[in-house]
């Protein structure tokens, strides 16, 4: 397979910005990284123009974008919509996200993602099924009807589906540890989130490593109650934070990253509009609306994001007030830290996978590297 390099650009490693840089590239995979001036160079040189090459941001909550919704339209064409979307915006990874279902349409999007032969070529690494097995008291925009207990032979079906699966939230109250134990011990990372629970009731349950969309749809912390919101705080699993100034304050966002540090990642729980200019969509069949950049149901219930990762990289910084390097780390190390797979995903870096996002000084996408793949956008 022949050589590649990328020239001409600053790399932020995941740790430190190295200037004037080459990266190396065979296939899908990072080869080497070093000074320009010291590297051999391959026949092959993509010019990156000064740009700032980071890793690929990594969404682990996007249920669509692009104008399509995975829980309204599940087809492959769906998921090449998201993905086309998230290149433009920087994103090279995500989990398709499918929200509580009944269970025949939640069986037929885990038998979509399993025949699709090289998945991470496609930016999927695996979906996220957020609900149903979530509380009908911190359901948001999910459908009541629709939700239920995990019961052992829906745990044992998605156990034996953990290939295309790598999230699940569910609420911990409602939900055995012994169900719990099927899902973990195959390997699917179990998320807390759409819960009443109290500090206690999460406290008791083990294997709950992540948490989705902290601060929302949770119990919250309180002097005699900490809640949902206390034991994330507290016993720091992994968490998921929505940057988009609607879902959580910037202050709010700013207490998180002070409390969990590395433990915190951004999402964008983004749905049909994000990356359009679309004001009216489809919510997995009912009528909602965007409204100054907030996603709603008629009676105002918020019904996910219209944004894209790197509007929220942008938030961070200008908003929230964290450092450039640190931005980029909650949307791409952090989040490859929260499913186990920093060692592949989320830096630049010998042996890493060519997921890598050309960014100006402006902090616009001018280039996309998927799994070696190229996409230009300047």
């Amino acid at each position: 397979m022949s050589l590649r390099a990328i020239t001409n650009v600053d790399v932020f490693d995941g740790t430190n910005t190295l200037s004037n840089q080459a990266i190396i590239l065979q296939g899908d995979e990072i080869i080497d990284v070093l000074p320009l001036d010291q590297a051999t160079l391959p026949e092959v040189v993509i010019d990156g123009k000064g740009a700032l090459a980071t890793a690929g941001f990594i969404d682990i909550q996007l249920n669509g974008c692009g104008g399509v919704l995975l829980n309204t339209d599940i087809r492959k064409a769906t998921l090449d919509t998201m993905n086309a979307t998230n290149l433009r915006h920087g994103t090279t990874q995500y989990l398709p996200t499918f929200i509580t279902s009944r269970e025949e349409p939640m069986k037929a999007v885990v038998g979509m993602v399993a025949d699709i032969a090289n998945p991470a070529a496609e930016g999927i690494l695996g979906l996220h099924l957020e609900g149903p097995f979530i509380s009908k008291a911190k359901k948001g925009a999910h459908q009541e009807d629709c939700i239920r207990e995990l019961d052992e032979a829906t745990a044992r079906y998605l156990a034996d589906n953990a290939a295309h699966i790598s999230v699940i939230t569910l609420a911990p109250e409602n939900t055995s540890q012994s169900v719990i134990d099927i899902l973990t011990d195959a390997g699917i990372t179990v998320s807390l989130g759409h819960t009443n629970s109290t500090y206690d009731e999460c406290a008791e349950k083990n294997g709950l490593t992540m948490a989705t969309h902290l601060y929302n749809a949770m119990t919250p912390l309180g002097s005699r109650e900490p809640g949902t919101v206390g034991y994330i705080f507290d016993q720091k699993p992994h968490a998921g934070i929505i940057v988009d100034g609607i879902h959580s304050s910037y202050a709010s966002v700013r207490i998180a990253h002070q409390q969990l540090g590395d433990k915190l990642f951004m999402v964008t729980d983004a749905v049909n509009p994000a990356g359009t200019d679309m004001t009216e969509y489809d919510m997995a069949g009912t009528k909602a609306y965007v409204t100054d950049g907030k996603c709603h149901y008629a009676d105002g219930t918020i019904a996910g994001a219209a944004i894209t990762m790197i509007e929220g990289v942008k938030n961070l910084i200008n908003h929230v007030g964290v450092s450039k390097e640190e931005a980029l780390r909650l949307a791409s190390l952090y989040p490859a830290k929260a499913l186990g797979i920093d060692d592949h995903y989320g830096k630049i870096a010998k042996g890493y996978k060519a997921n890598i996002t050309l960014l100006s000084d402006a902090l616009t996408v001018t280039s996309v590297f998927q799994m070696g793949t190229e996409h230009n956008y300047s």
